[in-house]
């Protein structure tokens, strides 16, 4: 114990020495590489508008005083992968301290949509701040928290520093470094300790998560494995009445009986994959039908466009069909939010960014339906739920080149479709309890 407190000061008088610089070249690149691109960030805010309404607040010059001190928890969730996780903790927050005043930020706007609607009645929802100190101390002497949540991975070397400054607790929730990631953070290393060395408490998902925070600079005794939090969403109650699935079936001419495929959060370059991978499906299962959802809605124009090229009849769900138009053989889910409940519609769902190298996207969405669950080998940043759900057979791991025929088997063959479903349902179910790990290190800091 004495040697771990002698290790902690010598770090911390090495900081002093080195930190200043470290984070003034930090602000430095950060500033340059802003100015730099900033013409490139103005053309894609005007032309998709995406950027520009967040921007005001992000430099801190919007946002809502808080009333009084202590102020809220702050739970920083950077997109709709991190808000959906947030919602069980969130839940089980306002349950333990309903006193709690709660303020919950994103960065991408798909974040702050479904963050609007998933936690607006629950949290205060803004976007992060840039992360330079002018922006920061705005955000901080408005919102006076008394604790921050950051969840998985989004870790900001200013932010940290202002935090630590204002003697504000910050705890990574749900915690997960990529194979990507650690090789990144590697390269910085120095910055990557400071920043580990400021968080109070870590949770992660997995035992390789811990063992990365600490070999990164974590100090060991605070770092804890607590599960994944996106193990304890409840699956979407399936309503046969849902107007959205009433209208999806009738777009596509389906019932009960009719295959489909749903494919989700497909990533640039991966489409024409899925497309000529569903005309091969079709020679085999006529009538098979494909939900195509790509992940991000400046996306979906051009997603639109391969379609059209392909010759398959398809149609954008936020188009209303003309009751005299036939069935489509493709339905685009360009719309956000909706495709947690439209995997209830799938026989098979295929797993979008995991067959080019963007590290895959969570597969717990439709194993909490129980359905038949296909991904690609690139899953890098689900590298231990790939692992499981293979290991244990819950789900099926095969290239682009054999998607088309392992679609088909599983169509064509309702045993296996039913088993792996069913398999990919229990061990979603086995491993739940994160929520409740999670709080348990988090509760002391919210005094």
């Amino acid at each position: 114990m004495k040697c771990n407190r002698s290790a902690r000061v010598r770090f911390l008088v090495g900081l002093r020495r080195e930190g200043a610089a470290l984070y003034l070249l930090y602000s430095f690149a950060l500033g340059l590489a802003a100015l730099m691109t900033s013409p490139y960030w103005l053309l894609k805010g005007l032309r998709e508008r995406k950027y520009l309404a967040s921007f005001w607040q992000r430099l801190g010059l919007s946002v809502t005083r808080s009333p009084g001190r202590p102020g809220p928890v702050w739970i920083h969730a950077v997109s709709v992968g991190e808000v959906l996780a947030a919602r069980p903790l969130i839940r089980a927050l306002k349950a333990a301290r309903s006193d709690l005043p709660l303020v919950t930020s994103t960065v991408t706007l798909t974040g702050q949509l479904l963050a609007r609607k998933e936690l607006g009645s629950s949290s205060t929802v803004l976007y992060f701040p840039f992360d330079w100190d002018f922006c920061i101390r705005r955000f901080i002497d408005a919102i006076h928290p008394r604790a921050v949540v950051l969840m998985e991975t989004e870790l900001w070397p200013n932010f940290l520093k202002n935090c630590k400054q204002k003697t504000i607790p910050v705890i990574l929730a749900n915690g997960r470094i990529s194979d990507r990631s650690f090789a990144r953070y590697r390269r910085i290393r120095s910055l990557a300790a400071a920043m580990m060395r400021r968080l109070q408490a870590i949770g992660t998902q997995t035992a390789t998560d811990r063992q990365r925070f600490i070999e990164l600079g974590a100090w060991p005794d605070k770092v804890t494995v607590t599960g994944n939090l996106k193990f304890d969403l409840p699956a979407p109650e399936v309503d046969e009445g849902d107007p959205l699935l009433q209208d999806i079936r009738s777009a596509l001419g389906t019932g009960s009986g009719n295959p489909v495929v749903v494919v989700g959060s497909s990533m640039k370059g991966e489409e024409p994959i899925f497309i000529h991978a569903f005309e091969e499906i079709r020679r085999r299962v006529p009538d098979a039908k494909l939900i195509l959802a790509p992940r991000h809605p400046e996306r979906f124009g051009e997603v639109a466009q391969l379609l059209s090229a392909s010759g398959l009849a398809y149609r954008r769900r936020s188009t209303p069909r003309p009751e005299t138009q036939r069935p489509c053989e493709v339905l685009l889910l360009d719309t956000i939010g909706e495709l947690r409940r439209v995997y209830s519609l799938a026989w098979v769902a295929v797993i979008g960014g995991s067959f080019l190298p963007f590290g895959g996207h969570n597969p717990l969405e439709p194993a909490g339906l129980g359905k038949a669950i296909v991904f690609g080998p690139e899953m890098g940043n689900f590298r231990e739920i790939a692992r499981l759900f293979v290991e244990v057979e819950a789900a099926l791991q095969c290239s682009a080149e054999s998607l088309a025929s392992a679609v088909s088997h599983l169509l064509c063959n309702e045993g296996a479709r039913k088993r792996l479903g069913q398999k990919a349902f229990e061990t979603f179910r086995q491993n739940q309890g994160a929520t409740e790990n999670t709080l348990r290190i988090l509760l002391p800091y919210l005094i």
